[in-house]
């Protein structure tokens, strides 16, 4: 988890990565392979989730509320676009939501707040440069896993979310978030991995959203990528 990783804005902690290459070394010489994954759910814990750092999940990365074509009041009729502060959670001495509170509800309930779409769409756009952070978490996480040969390769993001479909209806559309929004940044995380040693695949993900989720009990979409993250000279069959 990036969370597990940057500790505090530009602050690493290398000594966890050695921690987890050695374990994968150990695993590896009982046969089993790794694939490593930026694991996340509801992006931090800011807003009930795990996986990013939370101090790129408040302040100027996050909203609120919502806006858009549709309007909160009625979006919230529906369990879209209310704020993960309409809980009204206790709070922890970080000012994080107490997680025996969180647990309460399913998880994924917590995926269309206002915090979580912001925070999923400022990452995907660079807004305040935060993907920045993230391509500099891969970098660090490339460069330390390079030369461990019990890793097949590696997953940019788990399940990456919608991003604010308030604010852009396209990104309800199948495929459209695929092909402007995750392309873009996969080819540069594909990049540092190549960077730093080329024998490791790349998997990724569409979003968890219109392409994935089965419609009217059972219509399904194709993905939006025109092309995988390294080019079609670098299709692995």
């Amino acid at each position: 988890m990036w969370e597990a990783v940057e500790r505090a804005p530009g602050k690493y902690d290398e000594e966890y990565l050695q921690k987890i290459n050695h374990m994968i070394l150990k695993l590896g010489e009982k046969g089993i392979y790794t694939m490593v994954d930026a694991h996340q759910d509801v992006f931090a814990r800011t807003m009930c989730g795990e996986g990013m750092p939370a101090f790129y999940a408040e302040g100027k990365y996050v909203d609120h509320s919502c806006e858009g074509f549709l309007m909160p009041l009625v979006l919230r009729q529906f369990g879209l676009c209310s704020s993960i502060r309409d809980y009204h959670f206790h709070l922890d001495k970080n000012g994080w939501p107490l997680v025996e509170e969180c647990t309460k509800n399913f998880f994924v309930e917590y995926y269309p707040t206002a915090e979580s779409m912001s925070a999923f769409d400022r990452l995907y756009k660079n807004v305040n440069g935060i993907q920045d952070k993230f391509l500099a978490y891969w970098d660090l996480v490339a460069r330390t896993f390079a030369n461990n040969p019990y890793i097949v390769g590696y997953d940019p993001i788990n399940e990456p979310f919608m991003g604010d479909f308030i604010k852009d209806l396209k990104l309800l559309i199948p495929g459209y978030m695929d092909l402007h929004r995750l392309q873009p940044m996969y080819k540069k995380i594909y990049d540092i991995y190549q960077k730093y040693d080329t024998s490791k695949i790349m998997f990724y993900e569409p979003p968890q959203g219109p392409d994935t989720v089965p419609l009217f009990g059972g219509l399904v979409f194709p993905v939006g990528f025109s092309e995988n993250p390294g080019g079609k000279e670098n299709t692995h069959n």
